[in-house]
């Protein structure tokens, strides 16, 4: 914890990034590598320090391509820039989350089973909010507040009996919630603007 958390903390959106812009993002690139390369680029693996982390949200989304230099950077800690042969020291930690059944996406072709070896060294499967509230019913309760407040700030407490009502009246008993928090928190907006 030596360093800033917010200047040792690079979090990378896979699903929304070409993977051009995600090679550059994570390796950094020269000048004239590609088009719009108009000058040197650091990426987020050299800029990260030894007590920093690089986030790679959406990993299931990653190409085959970008996967195997992944894969490289790990066993090696090494890499080097779009355009470059120099080769750079990756010093810090690498944390990778998904929503996509890796498992399947091996077995179908589109992810490298390798490198979901080197990566689930520490494996966190976090349970669908479904699985959430059927376990303990009062997280529903937590998470309405949290969300209220969000949403209304000082009136939560006046708009929360209202929101839990609806929502009891209106969605099934043990309604699955497929779209995990993102679909309670729009419900929960829905709701409070109506």
């Amino acid at each position: 914890f030596a360093d800033d958390a917010g200047e040792s903390f690079f979090a990378i959106n896979l699903a929304a990034l070409s993977p051009t812009l995600i090679e550059s993002e994570l390796f950094g690139h020269r000048r004239g590598a590609f088009t719009g390369a108009a000058a040197d680029r650091k990426g987020w693996l050299e800029s990260c320090p030894e007590s920093g982390s690089v986030f790679l949200d959406e990993l299931g989304e990653m190409e085959l391509a970008i996967q195997v230099k992944l894969l490289r950077v790990i066993e090696t800690r090494r890499f080097s820039a779009v355009g470059d042969t120099a080769m750079r020291i990756f010093r810090g930690k690498l944390i990778a989350a998904t929503n996509r059944d890796l498992a399947g996406e091996i077995h179908a072709g589109r992810f490298r089973e390798d490198l979901y070896y080197r990566l689930c060294a520490d494996l966190i499967q976090t349970p669908s909010l479904h699985e959430q509230i059927e376990n303990s019913p009062g997280v529903l309760d937590e998470l309405l507040l949290y969300m209220v407040r969000r949403t209304t700030g000082d009136e939560a407490e006046q708009c929360l009996p209202e929101v839990a009502s609806w929502i009891a009246r209106n969605m099934p008993s043990g309604y699955a919630w497929p779209g995990n928090y993102r679909e309670l928190e729009q419900c929960v907006r829905n709701i409070v603007i109506r």
